[in-house]
């Protein structure tokens, strides 16, 4: 649980630096990018010098969530080896190193020291100070009160921000991490200016022909397995370069497989360059799925979790479906009378 020390430890700290380098985790979403906009907003507000450094390049339906400047592509951008190191990193949205790929010289070895913003509950020992909750719907939630401490106004610009991370992690509320607070909250957003016609249209009504491609691509690949209880999903480096998309354009496509009757885990596997498979799992309530993940070092939710393994693409398959059906089966022997 976050204290009311814990926030205002972190407005004193992001009060004494004159710069900040914000990051988040790879494949950034509206929950990170959203939360980096209002951060950065605020603090630019206030005098400081503020860059937004990604690990891989967002999708172009984002671009509504730079606010104050570009958000930049770490090795592509700016070379973080070389580049001034911070007063203060600040990682939003994760807090484990396999979701910081390449992010190493800015956290790891600039001399700066690190706050974590999170609500996942896989928690790597990274940052000077920690601000997680995993009982957020998202982390905008978690900038929102750290806004609110500080004594920040909720302008039009910074609602909107706070907003698309809300109903993007939620998926438009629907997800089991709702709670009455949340709508509290978005009603209070929409109030303050926030338009969730317009946002909306931002993050469902812009995608590209190359997207469109690589999903019924994927589609085509759906197949159960353990018996009908699971759903799995391919997406190969071939699809990639035949449809023009990009790895960005994966985000929320593993939902997909929990729209098959039946199905109690969906899994999503994603060959990328070189020999590593990222792995992408969902579940209906009941199950945890993160304990699947974490045996591959992995994290994530309870019931939305990923990891990243390497070998050919059946055999991570089959590694992930053994761990799978073992959960599934402690699952099964709880929910008997």
């Amino acid at each position: 649980m976050v204290s009311d020390a814990d926030y205002q430890a972190a407005v004193e700290a992001l009060g004494r630096a004159r710069s900040v380098a914000l990051t988040t985790h790879v494949k950034p979403d509206a929950d990170a990018l959203g939360s980096a906009a209002a951060l950065r907003r605020w603090l630019q507000g206030a005098g400081k010098t503020v860059d937004v450094i990604v690990p891989t390049p967002a999708p172009g339906k984002y671009a509504f969530l730079e606010s104050g400047g570009p958000v930049k592509v770490a090795g592509r951008d700016v070379d973080l080896s070389a580049a001034e190191p911070p007063d203060l990193v600040v990682i939003v949205d994760t807090a484990t190193w396999q979701q910081l790929d390449g992010m190493q010289p800015l956290v790891a070895e600039s001399g700066a020291p690190v706050l974590v913003i999170d609500h996942h509950r896989t928690v790597d020992p990274l940052a000077d100070m920690v601000l997680v909750d995993t009982d957020a719907a998202a982390t905008v939630v978690i900038v929102h009160r750290l806004l609110v401490e500080a004594g920040v106004p909720i302008d039009r610009a910074t609602a909107g921000y706070l907003f698309a991370g809300l109903v993007g992690d939620t998926d438009w509320f629907r997800l089991p991490n709702v709670s009455p607070e949340t709508f509290r909250l978005a009603a209070s957003l929409v109030e303050a200016g926030a338009n969730p016609t317009e946002i909306h249209a931002h993050l469902h009504l812009g995608d590209s022909v190359a997207k469109l491609h690589l999903w019924g691509r994927a589609l085509e690949t759906l197949h159960p397995a353990l018996g009908d209880r699971a759903t799995v999903m391919h997406l190969t480096r071939a699809m990639f370069r035949e449809t023009g998309a990009d790895v960005g354009d994966t985000e929320n496509l593993i939902n997909q497989c929990m729209r098959v009757r039946g199905t109690r885990v969906g899994l999503m596997l994603v060959e990328t360059e070189g020999d590593e498979v990222r792995v992408s799992l969902r579940c209906t309530p009941g199950l945890n799925v993160l304990e699947v993940a974490e045996q591959f070092g992995g994290g994530g939710h309870i019931r939305a979790a990923g990891a990243r393994l390497t070998g050919p693409l059946d055999q991570v398959e089959a590694r992930v479906l053994a761990a799978v059906d073992e959960a599934l089966a402690d699952a099964e022997k709880s929910e008997k009378p």
